[in-house]
């Protein structure tokens, strides 16, 4: 069965990080002078430890002050502990391995990948065996605890490998970057690449009935079962009138960044999306992300636009095989756009396709809303949902929040934003995609955006 692959969700922690960490020395200096030369083994750890604190709690505590917040509050993503148990981890297996009497090679490392891609097809047929007698009445807990055994036995071996694993592909990702193919950063890549493979946290998402509109996301602990997602579904449209749905996360862009235990190319993919987020928190653009929905969507597209091209180009270096570069989605183009002068190429009526039946449903959505019929369009979402199941997509749940969020990443199929293929007009434009994102990152607003599009000489659509 066929599921549909979600996108990521970023965060702001490295950026907040980045700024209080140049505030270190001087504070460091104020404490020690009043206390003599070996004042700095009391001074250090005091001030890393505000500063570390400062650096993952959010700004504020809004765990109340929401009707999201509070209806998922049992539930929430442990990012402060997920901080303290990964960051450590993995710098201190980087110590440890820089050490000149710790054996490590390249070969080791490759070895170590070799067994992550097989591993990853171990762990889901497990995960799908383990599911398969857990809803069946019948299976005997002797037989759930040998699935469940199993699973956990693959994942203590992933992650006994995934350190290593993790460093030669930050490293690989990490001379792409700064290759001619790409042309973003010099030597240094800053910030440096730093990924954590694991389970990426889901995410209840909130938007008006009466209109598609992204109003709050709650990141969610990975592990939490349908029944409650379900619950904190139905209490926010009990006790807000609120459409809300919890989905699963390609990844998050703390830091390190948190990418899901998948297939390699994918792993690439999202690994070099999270990175670009980092990145752009020091530019104008990625500091922009949360100013509007806007903003927003131009980060995440072109975040979707690099992170295929630079994980995809990783991949073909590890694997031998060729290298083929994206090409632009049928989402991105114009209705009436060709190729070459060629004719159009019209679809097949009579052929199923995911992309067009979401589209035909959220141009069909926004008609009835518009209307003011929002039950109408909630009981037609709900029969598009269980004609999708039919055809074998695994979607639990298509509301006016799932189009809220999906709406975000503009080359998807449930976004009705031109973004996509402004975007792709411009890396069209520009020799590399580290051009592309050069060209942008000092936008910080849409209309800036909006100015740089006619200055190329892209017509904006509604002109």
């Amino acid at each position: 069965m066929r599921s549909f692959q979600l996108p990521r969700v970023i965060s702001w922690q490295w950026l907040v990080g980045a700024v209080l960490l140049l505030a270190f020395n001087a504070i460091s200096t104020l404490i020690r002078l009043p206390l003599g030369s070996r004042s700095r083994w009391i001074a250090y750890p005091i001030i890393l430890g505000v500063l570390w604190f400062s650096w993952i709690v959010p700004d504020g505590d809004r765990r109340f002050d929401t009707p999201a917040a509070a209806a998922s509050l049992d539930h929430g993503y442990g990012l402060v502990a997920w901080e303290f148990d990964n960051f450590f981890d993995k710098w201190t297996h980087r110590i440890w391995t820089a050490l000149p009497w710790t054996p490590t090679s390249t070969a080791d490392r490759r070895a170590h990948l070799e067994r992550y891609v097989d591993l990853v097809g171990e762990l889901r047929a497990a995960r799908d065996s383990l599911s398969t007698l857990a809803s069946n009445p019948d299976s005997s807990s002797a037989q759930l605890a040998i699935a469940q055994n199993s699973v956990d036995e693959l994942l203590d071996e992933r992650n006994q490998i995934r350190p290593a694993v993790e460093e030669f592909l930050e490293q690989k990702i990490s001379e792409t970057v700064r290759s001619e193919d790409i042309d973003l950063t010099g030597s240094w890549v800053w910030p440096p690449v730093d990924f954590r493979i694991g389970d990426p946290p889901k995410l209840l998402v909130t938007s008006p009935r009466d209109e598609i509109l992204r109003l709050e996301d709650v990141l969610i602990e990975p592990d939490i079962a349908i029944a409650e997602m379900e619950k904190i579904e139905d209490r926010l449209s009990a006790d807000s009138d609120t459409s809300a749905v919890v989905l699963q996360t390609g990844g998050l862009a703390s830091y390190p960044n948190v990418i899901p235990t998948t297939h390699l190319k994918r792993l690439l993919d999202v690994g070099s999306h999270e990175w670009l987020h980092s990145y752009l928190a020091f530019y104008p653009l990625g500091q922009a992300y949360f100013g509007d929905g806007q903003m927003q969507s131009v980060n995440e597209t072109l975040a979707d636009i690099f992170g295929r091209e630079v994980g995809w180009r990783v991949h073909a270096d590890l694997t031998g095989e060729e290298f083929i570069a994206p090409v632009r989605p049928e989402r991105a183009r114009k209705m009436s756009e060709t190729e070459n002068d060629e004719p159009e190429v019209v679809p097949d009526p009579n052929e199923f396709s995911f992309n067009r039946f979401m589209a035909e449903t959220r141009t069909h959505v926004d008609e009835l809303l518009a209307e003011g019929s929002v039950e109408t369009a909630e009981t037609y979402m709900e029969e598009r949902r269980v004609e999708l199941v039919d055809r074998g997509y695994s979607i639990r749940k298509i509301n006016q929040a799932y189009f809220a969020f999906h709406g975000t990443y503009a080359e998807s199929p449930s976004s009705t934003s031109p973004i996509a293929r402004y975007l792709w007009d411009l890396r069209e434009q520009v020799e590399t995609v580290g051009e592309l994102v050069k060209l942008l990152r000092p936008i910080r607003t849409y209309e800036q955006f909006e100015e740089l599009l006619v200055e190329r000489g892209i017509e904006l659509e509604g002109e």
